[in-house]
């Protein structure tokens, strides 16, 4: 199963993010030989492994992909717009620029240019067969986007970290920290510490900025790509499980209501008699929590970190004691409320009273019925309630379960 936890105070996977597939699931379809020059160890394999599988990119005639070859604007023209799903797209020649009346790449230009990718000279030139240097192929990414404003004065603070920021153009300084904040940057081993701005980019370099690009324009195209770019719904997970009802859901979230009983199992047997306050144990899912339509909201397997909160001995005579469960509060990365489940022992619709006086943790309490066990078996299940609502990431068919 994928790995769903993030340290001990993230056990209960509650965000169960699953953001687009990454780079390392597409390969070739002729095998990782399909490029000589490129084995998998090349710090370019996984981006031009996927450009190659959406056939934006492609070897010379003798195999070879040739990832430290540069790239003229002709050619990035053309990648540019495959990458986006504009290849196809008929636009009417709104750029007359001097000197593409013969050139091969004339209508990629032209569909570049009239979705505001690149553009020409003052003097009326696209000049084609020119490099692209990795300034300009930044500000081409940029411009498939719609980021956040930025001064000159925020841009200098994202790209001061590298050592030669200085020799960015004025004209590219805005685009360079925009490109920084966002991650399109990709600096090739060994280079890390200086952006090059004015060097000629490389063929490997521009399919790791495309991936980037492509990937962003899922989330802010430019107003002039919104009606191109559809972002891509997940396909969402079905599987059969338990069913919990009272789950909301809206596309890829799922809300799981305050007071839904949960069953879990738990590692190790906890005796009543001899438990003590704050000793710890993991529950763990024993299968997939499911939505009535079986999307999964929590897989099986997934472990909860938990202690006893409370505990009270049984007399000799009369099992009038009662033990606590909780699990370790949680806080998920986008900064939701503290999350507990709660279970009680010897009850199975425990009367739960939540004691307010405790500053640091809301205590719950179940009272055990007389004469019932006082003690839960490792891997037994135990009832535990949900004190919050509980909002999750549904699972997607590119998770594993």
């Amino acid at each position: 199963m994928k790995k769903l936890l993030s340290g001990i105070i993230a056990l209960l996977a509650f965000t169960l993010f699953s953001g687009c597939a990454c780079l390392a699931d597409y390969v070739l379809e002729q095998g990782p030989q399909s490029y000589p020059d490129l084995p998998q160890s090349h710090w370019a394999y996984e981006a031009v492994t996927f450009l190659t599988d959406k056939k934006v990119v492609v070897g010379y005639p003798d195999g070879y992909y040739r990832p430290d070859q540069k790239v003229t604007r002709g050619e990035f023209s053309t990648m540019v717009i495959k990458a986006l799903g504009l290849y196809e797209k008929e636009v009417p020649s709104l750029f007359d620029y001097k000197d593409i009346n013969n050139h091969w790449a004339k209508r990629n230009i032209e569909v570049a240019s009239y979705y505001g990718l690149m553009k020409g000279d003052p003097n009326g030139n696209f000049r084609p067969n020119d490099y692209v240097t990795r300034l300009e192929a930044l500000s081409v990414m940029l411009n498939a986007l719609s980021p956040q404003n930025m001064d000159t004065d925020q841009a200098k603070h994202f790209v001061s970290i590298y050592k030669d920021y200085s020799e960015i153009p004025d004209w590219g300084l805005i685009a360079s920290g925009q490109a920084q904040m966002l991650g399109l940057v990709y600096n090739t081993p060994g280079h890390e510490t200086t952006l090059e701005p004015n060097r000629h980019a490389t063929r490997g370099e521009l399919a790791r900025f495309v991936f980037n690009m492509v990937e962003a324009a899922q989330v802010m195209p430019s107003d002039k790509l919104k009606e191109e770019i559809k972002p891509k719904k997940p396909k969402l997970k079905k599987a059969n499980g338990y069913i919990l009802d009272n789950v909301y859901y809206d596309e890829e979230y799922a809300v799981i209501s305050q007071g839904t009983v949960i069953p879990l199992t738990v590692d190790k047997c906890l005796n009543a008699k001899t438990v003590k306050e704050g000793e710890t144990f993991v529950a763990r899912t024993p299968f997939n929590f499911v939505t009535r339509e079986k999307y999964v909201v929590l897989p099986v397997g997934v472990q909860i970190a938990g202690k006893v909160q409370k505990v009270r001995r049984p007399l000799r005579f009369a099992k009038n004691g009662y033990m606590a469960l909780t699990t370790s509060n949680i806080i998920d990365d986008k900064g939701n409320e503290d999350i507990k489940f709660v279970a009680g022992v010897g009850e199975r619709e425990a009367d739960m009273r939540i004691i307010r006086n405790d500053p640091y943790l809301t205590r719950t309490r179940y009272n055990v019925v007389r004469g019932q066990n006082m003690y839960i078996h490792a891997g037994q299940r135990v009832d535990f309630i949900l004190l919050e609502p509980l909002r999750v990431k549904l699972l997607t068919s590119d998770d594993d379960i």
